[in-house]
């Protein structure tokens, strides 16, 4: 019998623990994209066969031009009325049952894994209904001062076992751990 696709947290994070910046903006990270490496995304998102996302990341990536997740099912987290872009798969559900939606999107997804993108309360109530199997953290080499956490507070203790690790020149390090009971 095949295993289910793992629902996978990834995600790029400062060295202080920000995910963006107080304004939810992530334009910090364009100075590591400059010498044209890609950290394995185009890889990993090969990979994935649906999304996960809370309402705010939504309406980020809505804000930033053409959906750029078409040919992926996307189920967002949210209790509100919001726009869909043209041809995309776009399934709004409400927050109160994330073991469900993680079950929708895993069959969603096929055999692929299921990308859990968004900020660090979604993160949260994902890992605690332990819905969660992988963290991929990019940890980049900036101090941002202040901005939106990684976790939130509130996160009950998860056991993690590194998988992976790999540093790049620029000081960029890709953690890869298996949350544990998820292994």
């Amino acid at each position: 019998m095949a295993s289910a696709p793992s629902v996978v947290l990834y995600l790029a994070c400062s060295l202080d623990g920000f995910i963006a910046a107080p304004d939810g903006s992530v334009g910090w990270l364009e100075a590591f994209s400059r010498d044209g490496e890609d950290y394995g995304y185009a890889g990993f998102l090969a990979g994935v066969g649906a999304l996960v996302m809370g309402s705010r990341s939504y309406e980020q990536a809505l804000g930033s031009g053409a959906w750029p997740y078409a040919d992926l099912p996307c189920f967002v987290l949210t209790s509100r009325t919001l726009p869909t872009p043209d041809g995309a798969d776009i399934r709004f559900r409400p927050g109160d049952d994330l073991e469900a939606v993680a079950a929708e999107a895993r069959t969603a997804a096929g055999s692929r894994a299921v990308w859990l993108f968004g900020g660090g309360v979604l993160a949260r109530s994902m890992l605690d209904a332990g819905v969660v199997d992988t963290l991929d953290l990019a940890l980049m080499p900036v101090l941002l001062g202040d901005g939106i956490p990684l976790f939130v507070a509130g996160l009950r203790p998860h056991g993690l076992a590194l998988r992976e690790s790999r540093t790049h020149a620029n000081g960029v390090m890709q953690l890869r751990y298996s949350v544990r009971g998820a292994e």
